[in-house]
C-alpha cells in the first residue's frame, strides 16, 4: 500500500472556475482558493497554487501526491490543469491522481448532505451544446452508470427504468430541467464547481486503496472543431 502523503495540492481548471488547496492529511486542515473564472485560469492558477503553499507554510518539496480534474469539462481550461499538474508532479518527482469532475462534485455532496429517502445522486454538468455530461452515483458514494454525454432524456429513462428517487446536482439543473419537466429529481443547485478540498481527499482515498487515476483526460465528446469559410489559397507546383 502506498504511503500516505502528508501534504497534498490540488488544482482544478475544468469547469468555470479556478481552484487551488493544500490538504494537511494528518491535520485534517485544508488551505484553499477558489474562484469563478470562465477564462484566464492560465495566468491566476500558479500564482494561487503559490499563494496556498505560503498559507500552509510549507516548502513544496513537502507535497507528496498532487490531485487534478481531470474532466469532463471544458477543452481549454482541462489542459491548463493537466499541464500545470503534470510539471509539478515531475519537478517534485510525486505521483499526479485524476479526479473527475462528476466525483469531485458527487463526493462534496455526500460529505454533507444525508441521501435518505433517495437512491441515487445524479450529477448533470454543461457542455455547451446540445447534450449534457451526467453520472449517477449511490448514497455510498459508488458508480452507478458510466459517465456519459447524452440528451436529458436519457438520464431521466435510466432513474425511471430503476424505479428510483433521485436528488441531481450541477451547473446544468436548470438547463435539464427546461429541456425535461416532467422529470421529479429533487434539485440541490448549489453544487457547481469542484471542491480542491474534496478532489485532494478523494485522490488521497483512491491511493490507499490501490486505484487511483492516472492524469488522462475524460473528455466523453470530441474537441469541436470547424473548418474555416474562407477560401484557401492554393500554391501551384510545377513539375519538371
Amino acid at each position: 500500500m502506498p504511503e500516505t502523503p502528508y501534504y497534498v495540492l490540488a488544482i482544478d481548471t475544468a469547469m468555470a472556475g479556478c481552484s487551488a488547496a493544500v490538504l494537511d492529511v494528518n491535520a485534517d486542515k485544508t488551505y484553499s482558493i477558489c474562484k469563478e473564472m470562465p477564462r484566464g485560469q492560465a495566468e491566476h492558477l500558479v500564482p494561487m497554487v503559490q499563494d496556498c503553499v505560503n498559507q500552509a507554510g510549507i516548502a513544496f518539496e513537502d507535497i507528496g501526491l498532487i490531485a487534478v480534474t481531470v474532466g469532463p469539462g471544458a477543452f481549454t481550461g482541462l489542459r491548463i490543469g493537466l499541464s500545470t499538474a503534470r510539471s509539478f508532479g515531475v519537478a517534485l518527482d510525486v505521483p499526479v491522481v485524476g479526479v473527475t469532475t462528476l466525483e469531485a462534485l458527487a463526493h462534496d455532496y455526500l460529505s454533507q448532505n444525508s441521501m435518505e429517502g433517495h437512491d441515487a445522486l445524479l450529477v448533470v454538468i454543461e457542455t455547451k451544446r446540445k447534450d449534457f455530461y451526467w453520472q449517477a452515483y449511490g448514497p455510498d458514494g459508488s458508480e452507478l452508470t458510466e459517465a456519459a454525454a447524452q440528451d436529458a432524456g436519457e438520464a431521466v429513462l435510466w432513474a425511471k427504468s430503476k424505479g428510483f428517487a433521485c436528488v441531481m446536482i450541477g451547473d446544468a439543473c436548470e438547463r435539464f430541467t427546461s429541456e425535461v419537466p416532467e422529470h421529479d429529481f429533487i434539485q440541490e443547485k448549489e453544487y457547481f464547481l469542484p471542491s480542491p478540498e474534496v478532489m485532494a481527499k478523494v485522490a488521497v482515498s483512491q491511493l490507499s486503496k490501490g486505484m487511483a487515476r492516472g492524469s488522462e483526460p475524460l473528455y466523453l465528446r470530441d474537441a469541436d472543431v470547424s473548418m474555416s469559410k474562407r477560401e484557401q489559397r492554393v500554391i501551384e507546383q510545377n513539375s519538371k
